[in-house]
């Protein structure tokens, strides 16, 4: 991909895109929760048309309409978000130090396939770190949360 499209995703991710972690409840996972990262990238559904294109380029997630007259493009999992972080990171302004972050925290998420529930907590704890990044209005489910089920579960002694 040239140099010039990279560098505007990268500004569209600036002004019109962001990068979660989200801490999701899930009874098939080993400690009853599941760290999501999603990039995504919003418009107004009458400019879907740019979101296809950032899709057609990326080659990677899906676009959706969304039911308040907006559209999303969305990029799941860790490893595609990687992919296109690290593509775009060179050319990354405003959320660089979201980018960077966020391979970091990737990178060690991934480095471990069966981390110990003291481990999984501090990823817990890093995520919650990088919600503060963005504009979130509620979380659901915090480190608190978390540690509190693992508790619950024997998996942690309460202090």
């Amino acid at each position: 991909m040239q140099d010039t499209t990279l560098a505007y995703i990268a500004g569209f991710l600036d002004g019109d895109g962001s990068i979660m972690f989200q801490l999701k409840p899930r009874s098939d996972y080993a400690y009853g929760f599941q760290i999501k990262v999603t990039l995504a990238f919003y418009q107004r559904s009458s400019n879907r048309s740019i979101l296809e294109w950032l899709y057609e380029n990326l080659k990677v997630g899906a676009v959706r309409d969304r039911n308040d007259g907006m559209s999303e493009y969305d990029i799941e999992g860790f490893t595609p978000v990687r992919k296109v972080l690290e593509l775009l990171e060179p050319y990354v302004i405003l959320k660089r130090e979201q980018v960077e972050m966020a391979l970091q925290l990737i990178d060690e998420i991934t480095s471990q396939s069966e981390p110990s529930p003291q481990v999984f907590l501090r990823w817990c704890a890093k995520v919650e770190v990088f919600q503060t990044l963005n504009y979130t209005k509620n979380r659901k489910h915090t480190y608190e949360s978390v540690r509190a089920v693992l508790e619950s579960k024997g998996y942690l002694v309460p202090p």
